[in-house]
């Protein structure tokens, strides 16, 4: 099975930013600005509970998204919403709970993100009861230092909930706010069928991406003995599952761009995990085995 098909096209894209519509210090024309010049084909504009345009900007698609927090005792949850259009992004209200909000992204034809479970301390249990989201941030730039406590990397939280019977595909983002070193870190390579809202919206539906910073991956596929991966040279290459130890899960060396991993008996979920000479990382979605 292909899980990444070298054969088609990626599109890189950032699926949760804020600007001034909300507590971001941007404007959303500076913000879209930033990330075209940094050439990226996408862009979401989630400011909180303000769902934002659908336009193309310089070349750029920017899709109507909006994110939505609740707040518990001793957790928040956040989800961010993509949308076709901003027809689509209308009629929410803060009186609906997070069933609620989710079903109706859904309905609406959109997309539901999981955002920064780990910033949120979300519980493995909470996780495991949001139905109806296609993604979680295994990663999100702002949640760590000097912006948060260091709960940036929501991993080992998803490998959790992916050991106890849910594998949530992986994606990474900004979520920006400050654009003081947060803004192009941590972004999502999608492979979509065209670059339009429905494209990016059913490629994030049927789970056709990875989350980077910048290492590539470039090609994978599972059999049924082995987990086999491509990638742009990196210096760190970890297969991950269920099993709490298997010796040589971990590759390094200078320069790898080819690792494969034999299945071990035991395993219910396997993912991959890179990182180059500069300490950037990237993250294959976690398949159930």
């Amino acid at each position: 099975m292909k899980l990444i098909d070298a054969s088609k096209r990626y599109y890189k894209g950032n699926t949760h930013a804020h600007t001034t519509r909300s507590d971001g210090v941007k404007s959303p024309e500076e913000v879209m600005r930033m990330f075209r010049d940094a050439g990226y084909d996408f862009l979401v504009l989630s400011d909180h509970w303000t769902p934002g345009p659908t336009r193309e900007f310089e070349g750029m698609l920017v899709l109507t998204g909006a994110e939505y927090d609740f707040n518990f005792p001793e957790q928040v949850l956040h989800i961010v919403g993509v949308f076709p259009d901003e027809a689509a992004a209308q009629g929410f209200h803060h009186r609906m709970d997070y069933p609620e909000v989710i079903d109706h992204i859904n309905r609406r034809g959109g997309a539901a993100i999981l955002c920064h479970p780990a910033w949120s301390l979300n519980t493995p249990e909470m996780i495991k009861s949001v139905q109806g989201v296609c993604a979680a941030e295994v990663y999100n730039s702002i949640s760590g230092s000097p912006w948060n406590a260091p709960r940036a990397d929501s991993s080992v939280l998803l490998d959790v909930v992916a050991a106890n019977g849910r594998c949530i595909p992986h994606l990474a983002a900004d979520d920006c706010h400050f654009y003081t070193g947060e803004q192009l870190m941590s972004y999502v390579m999608l492979q979509a069928d065209a670059l339009t809202p429905e494209g990016v919206i059913a490629a994030l539906k049927r789970g056709s991406f990875y989350a980077s910073q910048g290492p590539q991956f470039i090609e994978a596929e599972l059999t049924e003995r082995e987990l086999i991966v491509r990638t742009s040279p990196v210096n760190c290459c970890t297969f991950i599952s269920n099993l709490v130890y298997v010796a040589g899960r971990c590759r390094t060396g200078e320069g790898m761009v080819e690792n494969v991993y034999r299945l071990q008996p035991g395993e219910r979920y396997i993912r991959c995990e890179i990182e180059d000479s500069e300490g950037r990382r990237a993250w294959l979605s976690p398949v159930r085995l």
